[in-house]
């Protein structure tokens, strides 16, 4: 199996190699015979193999724990191979044999199992996840046997090793390189405490920090995130999933005991070891590297900025709160190193969720483009090019994973009471997706917009409630319930019950609780958003269910909107007084052409055995609309905005739709 690792190839370079375009490539690698359930075998996880110390200081026995209810157990991230500030020895610790239940010495490093049972003791855990011995790795060599018990075990659990730094209570990463004086320690806590940074973004030194001062965190910084755990893939992949609970472990010297303990917020009190949260290492980190990006350094010190940027950098603090994390995660793993390239696919689809998974070793024979199977993979679990052709520079030149990131639609717009806007938009992603030779085919409901409401002519008094309970605040309700009134008003009797039903049903709700599902939390989020709009007296735009044959359909859906005014109708209620609505509408004005697509999709869970690896999807965006070209009755449409709003397309079935290519990459042969 050849690698195809084209990671540093241009389009246009790819389409040479392949003698063929970008788009035909990407269809072919698309195919339904290229695709695989990206399904996560359970009782690999609820029968979660683990060692523990038994019989004496160096020998471990097998054991076996339901991962989803047992999370106490040490889930380890530590690199094969050796660092140079590591001692490469092994042989001192004895695993049980899988088969014959024999202790054989390990090939693990002893300063591995030394420092992770050091911890284990010093945490009270019993279990230790090492993939060295939890994982067959004795096996035949061949990804679909299925006939042996090793290759069947392994095979199950490549595909599930994030969840097992996802469900452990105790993810640890080993770094190699020690800290090794009184001065990197205090360094490293002023990062750690923020005491480099000032202000929010953009971020600066505090008056009281010289530059140099932030020079030389920077440079223990560089020296930190150059070891060898911040290079690999996989090791990108056990940190992403182990999430807040990651822990990274540094060695220091014994002399540096007693000012560590002086701050066991940031360092815990392990013996010899610092004990860091990892997202709070990364925060910090980057929040350095951004004050100084503003400052007049050296090139060597620009460079070490990108460096710890790329290796430890922080999205929420890097990404605009708008953009999509898909790119950047893509663009850092693939600059990491692994033995096995085509193994990128299963770490992308397990970082980004992704449900369909591309089968690399048919690819691989295939000799098809390992890049161009990521970006088609990314496609096909309904991630959004940005098609409206705004920008239109040539891509040709581009690598794929910098096309992903300047063609990746990236104007995302999370709901005002949503703080999580970054996991909002790895949530907005099309269904039922199919790569074809005229753009991406998706299922969906698509709205043709219509009448537009001006809220700054909704009266200032509120209507009265008697039931002010439910998830919504008072306010909220009162301000939704304006917008009833109005629809009644308008004679859109059918969109006004609906609202009216979502006010009383929200009222039975208790605030206190959880939503029940992710149509609950979904409808809360666009109600609250509704009422902030009415509040702030932004506009409105009613929508219906585009029908082709040009028959009138009433009025399912409201829109924040934000057109051009001369094209807007405008209510005109008289000021103060919401109680009265008789007479006081113009007729509608003719409108130009305006639609939307939406399209929800509730996280499919899986089965009693697999783990579908899918999550809550949902679309809602402006569109423009062209019948298409090719006369298969499809609408070709095109990215304009987001837009959020609420929807009823109850007894509406969904329909497919097309998103041309971009036109840019249409070009690229």
């Amino acid at each position: 199996m050849t690698s195809n690792d084209d990671k540093d190839r241009s389009l246009c370079e790819i389409s040479k190699d392949h003698e063929t375009s970008i788009i035909s490539q990407l269809v072919d690698i698309g195919s339904e015979h290229n695709q695989q359930r990206h399904a996560k075998f359970l009782p690999f996880i609820s029968r979660l193999q683990c060692l523990e110390l038994k019989g004496g200081s160096t020998q471990l026995r097998r054991t076996s724990i339901n991962a989803f209810d047992e999370g106490e157990y040490v889930a380890l991230s530590y690199t094969w191979q050796h660092s140079e500030s590591e001692d490469d020895h092994s042989g001192r610790y004895f695993v049980e044999d899988w088969d014959d239940k024999r202790l054989k010495p390990s090939a693990v490093r002893n300063c591995v199992f030394d420092r992770v049972l050091g911890y284990m003791r010093h945490a009270q855990v019993q279990f230790l996840w090492i993939d060295a011995h939890c994982i067959c790795q004795d096996t035949r060599g061949v990804a679909a046997c299925a006939i042996h018990d090793r290759c069947t075990h392994k095979r199950d659990a490549l595909p599930a090793m994030d969840l097992v730094y996802q469900l452990s209570k105790h993810p640890v990463a080993l770094l190699a390189r020690p800290l090794q004086s009184k001065s990197e320690l205090g360094l490293l806590k002023g990062i750690l405490s923020g005491n480099f940074v000032y202000g929010s973004h953009p971020y600066r030194l505090p008056p009281a920090i010289t530059v140099n001062k932030a020079t030389a965190a920077l440079r223990l910084l560089h020296e930190i995130t150059r070891d060898l755990w911040w290079s690999r893939a996989w090791t990108f992949q056990e940190n992403y999933r182990g999430g807040k609970e990651m822990r990274l472990l540094i060695r220091h010297d014994g002399s540096l005991e007693r000012q560590k303990l002086q701050h066991q917020i940031l360092f815990g009190d392990m013996p010899g070891e610092l004990c860091i949260r990892s997202i709070n290492f990364s925060k910090e980190a980057t929040r350095l590297c951004l004050a100084l990006d503003r400052v007049n350094l050296s090139p060597d010190d620009k460079s070490r900025i990108e460096h710890v940027k790329r290796a430890a950098g922080r999205y929420t603090e890097l990404l605009p709160k708008s953009s999509a994390m898909t790119p950047t995660i893509v663009a850092d793993i693939e600059k990491r190193g692994m033995e096995k390239p085509w193994d990128r696919l299963a770490i992308v689809a397990n970082c980004c969720q992704y449900t369909t998974l591309l089968d690399y070793e048919a690819l691989s024979k295939q000799g098809c483009s390992l890049s161009l199977s990521v970006l088609a993979m990314c496609l096909l679990n309904g991630e959004i090019l940005d098609n409206s052709d705004s920008s239109p520079a040539p891509v040709a030149s581009l690598t794929t994973s910098a096309f992903l990131e300047r063609k990746l639609f990236k104007a995302f717009s999370a709901p005002e009471d949503d703080t999580k806007t970054l996991t909002f938009n790895k949530g907005c992603r099309l269904t039922d997706v199919e790569l074809t030779a005229h753009g991406i085919l998706a299922k969906g409901h698509l709205w043709k917009l219509g009448r537009v409401i001006n809220t700054k002519t909704f009266g200032w008094k509120l209507p009265w409630i008697n039931k002010p309970n439910g998830r919504l605040e008072r306010d909220q309700r009162r301000r939704l319930l304006q917008l009833v009134y109005c629809l009644n008003d308008l004679e859109h009797f059918p969109l006004a019950e609906r609202i009216d039903q979502y006010l009383a049903d929200d009222a039975e709700f208790d605030a206190s609780e959880d939503f029940g599902s992710f149509t609950e939390m979904y409808f809360h989020h666009m109600a609250d958003e509704l009422a902030s709009a009415i509040e702030a007296g932004r506009k409105l735009r009613l929508g219906s269910i585009y029908n082709p044959t040009g028959q009138t359909e009433f009025y399912r859906a409201v829109f924040v909107w934000s057109g051009d005014d001369e094209y807007e109708y405008e209510t005109e209620c008289e000021d103060n007084d919401m109680s009265e609505y008789e007479n006081v509408y113009e007729d509608e004005v003719q409108l130009p052409p305006a639609y939307a697509f939406t399209s929800a999709w509730f996280r499919n869970p899986g089965s009693e055995t697999h783990d579908a690896n899918d999550i809550d999807r949902h679309v809602s965006l402006e569109v423009s609309r062209k019948k298409s070209p090719y006369g298969d009755g499809f609408q070709h449409l095109r990215v304009r905005r987001w837009l959020l709003g609420l929807c009823f397309f109850e007894g509406c079935p969904r329909t497919e739709v097309v998103f041309p290519w971009p036109r840019a990459l249409q070009a690229c042969s």
